[in-house]
């Protein structure tokens, strides 16, 4: 039998129990965070706020964004090749090309971030507020919220359009790669963002619910005694 604070005799025991308890400790730690987080927030849509920031920077989180950098990455090079193949708008192309541009810069910019943070003392982290960095995240955000719309307009402007040119109307026809990839952006962002709200939501509830639950029980047991 082992005891607390004896050594496993087992190194396959003891491997696995050290991953295991970093794995629970970095669970709990994140939870305990956003606990710590409710009881300090001034109101509700700050503890939404910092919770939603606490799970952005989880690996979780981490690992979903370098992922999703593949697609940007593919955008670019589709926009780049396939410039001149799309007569029915040629903003088409541009709008892959620098979509696919501006969210590899964003999505690399959300995982330096997250590196820094892991890597940088929490007292020092708080001098990258007064960097160039958060301007260039806000002016990044303002444009793909813009290009995302342009992108959405682009979607419902244009149907379906024809993917091959014809002798009747040569011009009424786009590439297939080039508006596929208009609406795989599209549809990939309203689900990107559609569960990140969805998990915040959940987290949020839970936390208040919990919380809720405790208090009631400290008062119940306080006018029981």
């Amino acid at each position: 039998m082992v005891k607390y604070g004896d050594e496993p005799t087992n190194t396959f025991q003891s491997r696995w129990s050290v991953n295991e308890i970093k794995e629970r400790q970095t669970n709990i730690s994140v939870f305990s965070r956003i606990c710590e987080e409710y009881t300090d927030a001034e109101h509700f849509c700050e503890f939404t706020r910092k919770t939603t920031s606490i799970l952005l920077q989880t690996k979780t989180a981490s690992f979903v964004f370098a992922v999703s950098l593949i697609l940007p990455l593919i955008m670019i090079g589709v926009g780049i090749s396939n410039l001149e193949e799309c007569p029915l708008n040629r903003n088409i192309p541009v709008f892959v090309l620098v979509g696919g541009a501006i969210a590899s810069l964003k999505l690399l910019q959300v995982l330096w971030k997250q590196y820094n943070r892991r890597r940088v003392p929490a007292e020092e982290e708080a001098t990258d507020t007064h960097s160039g960095s958060t301007f260039m995240d806000v002016l990044t955000t303002l444009f793909l919220i813009v290009w995302f719309i342009y992108g959405n307009h682009i979607i419902y402007r244009y149907r379906m359009p024809r993917f091959e040119q014809t002798t009747e109307d040569p011009e009424h026809w786009c590439t297939k790669n080039v508006y596929l990839l208009t609406m795989i952006s599209v549809a990939y962002t309203y689900a990107l963002v559609t569960l990140i709200i969805l998990i915040v939501l959940i987290v949020v509830c839970t936390v208040h619910i919990q919380n809720r639950r405790r208090a009631v029980q400290e008062t119940d047991d306080v006018e029981c005694t």
